[in-house]
C-alpha cells in the first residue's frame, strides 16, 4: 500500500478500544503499562492521531498539551504497526503534532519511553529528541527508576521547536 491510500485523522473516544489493542499487540511487552481510555480520547482527541489504511489502524499517536509544563505538548503514546515501520510514518505523526504544539503556543515536544526500547529512543533522537538527564545512567542511557511501582524504569525525551518552516523531522533514519 503506498502512503497516499492512508487517512488521517483525529482520535475519537471509540478509538480507545483499539489503541489498547495495538499497545498490546504491537509491543508484547509484559511490562507495557498503559492508560488510554475512551474518555482520554474523548477530552484529547483534538491533538490525537490516527492514521488508517481501508479502515485499519496503522499508526497513533496520543498526545495533549501538558498542564504542569505551559511550554510542552506532550506525547502520551505513539505507535506504528510493525509491517508499517520505517517508512515515515512516525515522523510524520510527530511532525504533524509538533504543528499542533505550535499552533497552541507551545515551544517543545516531551515524552517518556520505556528503558526497555532500545528501537523507540533510537527513533526519538533520529527525528529530533533529546535525551534528558536521569536518576542514574543504566547501559549508557539516561533513566528515570519506576516510579509506577511496575518495575519500569524509562527515559525522558524533549525535542525544542524551533522555526516552522524548519521544524519537522527529517525522514526516518537521517538525523538532522
Amino acid at each position: 500500500m503506498s502512503r497516499a491510500e492512508l487517512v488521517w485523522r483525529n482520535a475519537e473516544a471509540a478509538d480507545a478500544s483499539v489503541v489498547i489493542a495495538a499497545l498490546d499487540d504491537w509491543w508484547q511487552h509484559e511490562h507495557m503499562v498503559h492508560g488510554v481510555c475512551p474518555q482520554l480520547l474523548d477530552h484529547v482527541g483534538d491533538t490525537c492521531l490516527i492514521v488508517e489504511e481501508r479502515g485499519l489502524l496503522v499508526a497513533f499517536l496520543v498526545g495533549f498539551m501538558s498542564q504542569r509544563h505551559p511550554d510542552a505538548g506532550y506525547v502520551h503514546y505513539m505507535g506504528v504497526r510493525p509491517d508499517r515501520r520505517s517508512g515515515g510514518i512516525g515522523a510524520e505523526m510527530y511532525t504533524r503534532f509538533a504543528a499542533l504544539t505550535r499552533e497552541r503556543g507551545r515551544t517543545k515536544v516531551m515524552a517518556e519511553i520505556g528503558a526497555w526500547n532500545a528501537r523507540s529512543i533510537a527513533f526519538h533522537q533520529r527525528v529530533g529528541f533529546v535525551l534528558k538527564p536521569g536518576d542514574e545512567v543504566v547501559g549508557g542511557l539516561p533513566v528515570i527508576q519506576d516510579t509506577t511501582g511496575h518495575g519500569v524504569d524509562y527515559v525522558e525525551v524533549v525535542w525544542t521547536l524551533g522555526d516552522a518552516s524548519r521544524d519537522g523531522p527529517p525522514a526516518a533514519g537521517h538525523p538532522r
